[in-house]
């Protein structure tokens, strides 16, 4: 908790200096931004290499196939949702819009071995 109340506390102060800068000096409000950028992604390092841990260890105990399905599921979502959200800040909000129905297609699509996997077993009880 300590660490997200710095980490967004050094974001939100960053968007004001970057926003009072912007006016007088462009150039200086980019390099704030980096800066910025650069020690949020140092500060988040420690909770990043503790969710890798988290998925090695989970990993570990589930189904190989099902566990890659869901990586490749969460990856998909994550890619789709930035280039979403790059598109709608363009100001292109039809391709904003097939991005994300493509990517909710990709992620089915990724899915789709744990599903008939799921399914067949459903069957094999059943029958």
């Amino acid at each position: 908790m300590n660490a997200a109340v710095s980490i967004l506390g050094a974001a939100l102060a960053a968007a004001v200096f970057y926003t009072a800068l912007q006016k007088v000096s462009p150039s200086f409000a980019v390099l704030l931004s980096v800066g910025a950028a650069a020690v949020i992604l140092l500060r988040l390092s420690t909770a990043f290499q503790s969710v890798v841990q988290g998925i090695v260890r989970l990993g570990q105990r589930a189904d190989g196939e099902a566990f890659a399905c869901l990586l490749k599921g969460a990856g998909i979502l994550l890619l789709t949702d930035y280039a979403r959200t790059l598109c709608e800040e363009a100001g292109a909000e039809s391709l904003a819009w097939c991005t994300g129905l493509a990517g909710r297609c990709l992620v089915l699509a990724a899915a789709w071995p744990l599903l008939e996997s799921i399914c067949t077993r459903i069957w094999e009880l059943t029958g």
